[in-house]
């Protein structure tokens, strides 16, 4: 039942908008009852957010297995780029189809990106215990496992505002790889000005 609700609810999404959708609208296209919709979601932002706590627990999962001779920016790198290369093809119970859907509301919808940013926080805080636990250091008296799980969402949001510039004409997973690897190499340019 859950999936035909996700299904309906995108069917939706795309004919009608984020906002000229109502759950009743979800429910009654998955023909079930508003009340069945509430058993699965408490809200039709769920619906989007379900992905991106199954990607940001994924990455973390990865990240957790990485082997301990990488250094910390390149295991995040690698866990990040695979599991969202993953998703944006049809892992993890991700449709592919989805994607760029998920990405755009996730980013630009002011309701899904505020439940987004408060949903994360706890996710935000695991993360930096496991890069903390990863450095062999106390997340509470070194602040760079707090820097790095921060500069994750920075990462993201770069990445998406390029593959945007880009009109999608490369996978988004490939574009997050080259922002981490321009991180990755350091950014201190020299000014010509």
């Amino acid at each position: 039942m859950r999936e035909e609700l996700v299904e309906a609810a995108f069917k939706l999404f795309v004919q009608k908008g984020f906002d000229n959708t109502t759950v009743n609208d979800i429910a009654d296209l998955a023909d079930v009852s508003s009340r069945t919709f509430f058993r699965y979601f408490s809200c039709k932002e769920d619906v989007v957010l379900d992905y991106q706590l199954v990607e940001y627990d994924e990455i973390i999962t990865s990240l957790e297995f990485r082997p301990a001779t990488e250094s910390i920016l390149l295991a995040l790198r690698k866990s990040s780029v695979n599991v969202t290369k993953c998703c944006e093809e049809g892992a993890y119970g991700i449709d592919p189809n989805r994607f760029k859907i998920l990405r755009d509301l996730i980013r630009n919808h002011p309701s899904i990106r505020a439940k987004n940013n408060e949903l994360l926080q706890s996710k935000k805080q695991l993360l930096t215990e496991l890069i903390a636990k990863k450095l062999g250091v106390n997340h509470l008296h070194d602040m760079r496992p707090m820097i790095l799980s921060t500069l994750l969402e920075f990462v993201y949001s770069a990445a998406y505002d390029i593959w945007k510039e880009k009109k999608d004409s490369a996978p988004f997973y490939d574009v997050l790889d080259e922002t981490f690897v321009l991180i990755e190499n350091g950014m201190n340019y020299p000014c010509v000005y």
